[in-house]
């Protein structure tokens, strides 16, 4: 039985809130994900989910609320401490080095993420280049990278160090169908290894294919989670949301 089974979080944020200005960005939101899962984070733009990632991964301070990892307060840990003790994150836009190679890009992840140094950090970034799919790829430079093979290499640097929890940014954004589900079966199968997702994306078919559960945020509130089918049919995620009943059904 795998713990996404058993319930047991490795991620809770508690009431976190954010203002920018006027404007609460991050109203009160609590949040769990259970070890060994992936839990989908869907909303219209401008909901907050972005900026809830920012607060998990360390890159931005909440006004009040707390956030626990495996039972630890992480909450005044910064970025590069977070990552060290388990969180690896992606970015909507992948920025790889451009002029190192990709196993190069992986190997400054591990060393600078993860802390690791010598054989050791070479056969992590080995191994995160292999599991991503990005074998045939490790001595082309970032710069020349295709879109599919750039959110590849921003995921296996996500996973390089070994995290308990990747934080993934809209990493299906802007693929083909086909694309995605090539995206989908590398989550998956980094799932089945033990690592649990927190996944923001707007491209709903990949949560469809992937998540356990599905938050939808709306003006920096938790607005619905559950199953992915009875989030994505709620009325009122419907109508926020996608705008129309129609939407769903091509959605899923």
């Amino acid at each position: 039985m795998t713990e996404a089974a058993t319930g047991l979080s490795l991620l809770e944020a508690r009431g976190i809130f954010k203002r920018w200005g006027a404007v609460v960005v991050a109203d009160g939101i609590d949040l769990h994900v259970a070890a060994g899962s992936i839990v989908g984070v869907i909303g219209p733009n401008g909901a907050g989910k972005t900026t809830l990632l920012d607060i998990l991964g360390g890159d931005l301070r909440p006004d009040a609320g707390r956030i626990l990892l495996d039972g630890h307060d992480i909450s005044r840990a910064k970025a590069s401490r977070r990552a060290r003790l388990g969180i690896g994150r992606t970015y909507q836009i992948p920025r790889p080095f451009a002029g190192l190679t990709v196993f190069e890009n992986a190997l400054v992840a591990v060393q600078q993420a993860g802390g690791h140094r010598g054989a050791d950090s070479h056969d992590r970034a080995a191994q995160a280049i292999r599991r991503c799919g990005l074998a045939s790829r490790v001595n082309v430079a970032g710069a020349d990278l295709r879109l599919l093979d750039r959110k590849r290499l921003e995921l296996a640097r996500a996973v390089a160090a070994g995290p308990s929890l990747v934080l993934l940014d809209e990493v299906a954004g802007g693929l083909t169908e086909a694309e995605v589900g090539e995206l989908t079966d590398i989550v998956i199968s980094l799932r089945e290894e033990g690592m649990t997702f927190l996944w923001v994306e707007h491209v709903v078919r990949a949560l469809t294919a992937t998540a356990d559960r599905i938050v939808c945020v709306s003006g920096g509130r938790v607005m619905a989670e559950g199953v992915p089918h009875d989030v994505l049919s709620d009325p009122v995620v419907v109508e926020s949301y996608f705008g129309s009943p129609a939407f769903f059904g091509a959605a899923s």
